[in-house]
């Protein structure tokens, strides 16, 4: 009977030695912009247009700026109306080989004459879209480094940026046995001291790999920033809750 009752406390004790304890610690980072556009010149010259303003919103496709392209207006406008003339001869020709007044020969340099100006109107409309400068996202300008008359003086000059602030973006350095538990597609809580707000957060990405110093994994998360007035540039903060079993 002692042998069974101290048995029993052996155990109850070992059991009371593993129980979990838990522990938090807060991980915070900055919002920001999902994307950030600079939009370059594909070449230097000179800028006749700027259509938006910083601060302004703007869609795909929107034009921001447009560099001097009068020179390829001209070239483009005298292939159109070559082409509208080698079309009609095409077509005069046509009629004539059926009353046998011209040659398949005649027809065929016609038809040849008449692709290559429709590539050559291809060509200018392409180099007038290229001085076009658009954005390739929804978002705002957040920057117009040139004013019109102005010139940019080389390729991939920076003329303008544009950022995507639908969704926010958020960067944390988590410990590597907090960020394997988090894969794409998880939902998580954050906190935001600025306003006493909280939102849920997408994870987006979990690095497959740590840092070699201080053995943290990156782990990128978005949020819609219509959500509790968030902006760029605001704390965000991560509650990492761990339970451990102490030894």
């Amino acid at each position: 009977m002692f042998v069974r009752t101290a048995c029993f406390q052996l155990v109850l004790v070992s059991a009371l030695l593993v129980t979990p304890c838990g522990w938090a610690q807060d991980f915070s980072s900055y919002l920001e912009p999902s994307r950030n556009i600079d939009i370059s010149a594909p070449e230097p010259g000179v800028i006749t247009q700027v259509l938006v303003k910083e601060g302004q919103s703007v869609k795909v496709g929107e034009v921001l700026v447009k560099l001097d392209a009068r020179v390829i207006e001209q070239e483009a406008e005298i292939a159109r109306q070559e082409l509208k003339y080698k079309n009609r001869r095409l077509e005069q020709l046509k009629g004539l080989l059926d009353k046998k007044f011209a040659s398949p020969q005649e027809i065929e340099r016609a038809e040849s004459d008449l692709e290559i100006t429709t590539l050559r109107v291809k060509r200018a409309e392409a180099l007038i879209e290229r001085l076009t400068l658009t954005t390739p996202i929804d978002g705002v300008v957040t920057e117009l480094r040139y004013d019109v008359s102005e010139s940019v003086p080389g390729a991939n000059s920076h003329v303008a940026t544009v950022v995507q602030l639908d969704p926010l973006r958020v960067q944390f350095n988590l410990p590597v046995t907090a960020a394997r538990k988090l894969k794409a597609g998880d939902k998580v809580p954050l906190t935001f001291p600025e306003t006493g707000a909280a939102a849920e957060a997408v994870v987006d990405f979990v690095s497959p790999v740590s840092t070699a110093v201080v053995n943290t994994v990156r782990v990128t998360m978005s949020i819609p920033s219509g959500r509790s007035g968030l902006t760029a540039g605001m704390k965000a903060v991560y509650k990492v809750e761990e339970t451990s079993t102490p030894n």
